[in-house]
């Protein structure tokens, strides 16, 4: 195939039409251009208009594996010099003042246990759409889980993003690059019947109180752990506000949110009689807490002032057996519990999305769109009725 090659390293471009090179600049087939990336891989891009798009990608493809131009500024110079694991450290860290810690401790999770073991070395000046795609690939041959994959894909584009914006990368790595798509898997839900099994077996008020709280408005497991009395903004309504973070075990800023952030989700009678019996029962602190070590039966074993993660599992598990129940419902599932029983009665999935949390409906409709079934054969005998 004829082709037009720039000065040595730079790449070739060319038509895959069968026009001749003298007759390109006027046939309106687009050009392709061929290089090689930095790793010596031999790439290929198509859909460029005219001759001079093809050059000016070739040529900045050619300055990104040289590093920045010598006429940059030298902070630019400097950071296309410094390996990733370097750079991210140092981005991370001056970042912290703006970020919760869940989102930081987040950040630093994905680059210690999947970035940095892959690019941690690479310099910054030296990130080419084939060094992300090796970097996605090699996570997937791996099988690290979809949703690891996406939150370490975020952090990978923040830090090259931000090296980019300071001149150390002259071309978008990211550009044409597609993102790892979590897909969740369906969820499993508790009947009403196993529901009220499990109430009945909990062991403590404690582990009562979360299982009210997450079956009832939908808490996340850390959530359900910073039940606060102020928390109940109206007799049918609950603000939350906090939750319980990680190794920390302290209040934290809400998922996808910053502090001070909130959502109100709806508080049914019954969750509101019993988190009023635990209040009068057991009392709050001087902030309001009402799981804190020493409230409820069971919560003499805890080894922090807040309930954690593990605090409460292993006698989740405990429970299960004693209610009878084989299927193995993680705690999450009674939050899963929650949206079953608002969308099979009919409450719009988009009120759903917001009681949950969740950043996006999409998020919502994922995972629960098994819970709308027949919904357009639904619609089309109302749409019938109106005609």
């Amino acid at each position: 195939m004829p082709s037009k090659t720039l000065t040595r390293g730079m790449g070739t471009f060319f038509k895959e039409c069968e026009h001749p090179q003298d007759r390109w600049s006027k046939c309106p087939h687009p050009y392709t251009i061929r290089y090689r990336d930095a790793t010596g891989r031999q790439r290929e891009e198509a859909g460029y208009v005219n001759q001079d798009t093809a050059k000016d990608r070739l040529i900045a493809i050619y300055q990104t594996k040289k590093g920045p131009l010598k006429s940059g500024n030298i902070e630019s110079q400097q950071i296309a010099e410094m390996r990733f694991e370097e750079f991210a450290a140092r981005y991370i860290s001056n970042r912290k003042r703006g970020l919760e810690s869940n989102t930081v401790d987040q950040y630093e999770g994905s680059l210690k246990v999947h970035l940095n073991p892959r690019v941690g070395s690479r310099r910054i000046g030296t990130f080419t759409p084939g060094a992300i795609e090796d970097c996605l690939s090699g996570m997937e041959l791996d099988k690290v889980g979809l949703a690891s994959q996406k939150n370490a894909y975020l952090v990978l584009k923040l830090v090259i993003d931000a090296a980019r914006h300071r001149g150390a990368i002259s071309v978008d790595p990211f550009l044409d690059i597609a993102p790892p798509d979590y897909m969740p898997n369906e969820v499993i839900i508790p009947s009403f019947e196993e529901l009220k099994s499990i109430r009945e077996a909990a062991e403590g008020d404690d582990l009562r109180m979360v299982i009210e709280l997450m079956s009832g408005c939908g808490h996340r497991n850390g959530e359900a752990h910073a039940a606060n009395v102020k928390a109940i903004v109206a007799d049918d309504a609950y603000r939350i506000s906090e939750q319980i973070h990680g190794n920390k075990i302290r209040p934290a800023a809400l998922k996808h949110r910053k502090r001070g952030e909130f959502r109100e989700t709806p508080l049914p009678r019954k969750t509101h009689d019993f988190f009023t019996y635990f209040a009068d029962t057991y009392g709050a602190d001087k902030n309001g807490y009402l799981l804190i070590k020493g409230n409820g039966a069971g919560s003499l074993r805890m080894k922090s002032y807040f309930y954690g993660d593990q605090t409460l599992r292993w006698r989740w598990n405990r429970c299960l057996e004693r209610a009878g129940i084989d299927t193995k419902y993680k705690m999450y599932s009674l939050r899963h519990y929650f949206a079953s029983n608002c969308l099979s009665h009919g409450i719009p999935i988009t009120d759903v999305a917001e009681w949950m949390g969740h950043k996006s409906i999409e998020v919502t409709y994922r995972i629960y769109r098994h819970l709308l079934p027949g919904s357009i054969a639904r619609a089309a005998k109302i749409l019938n009725e109106g005609l």
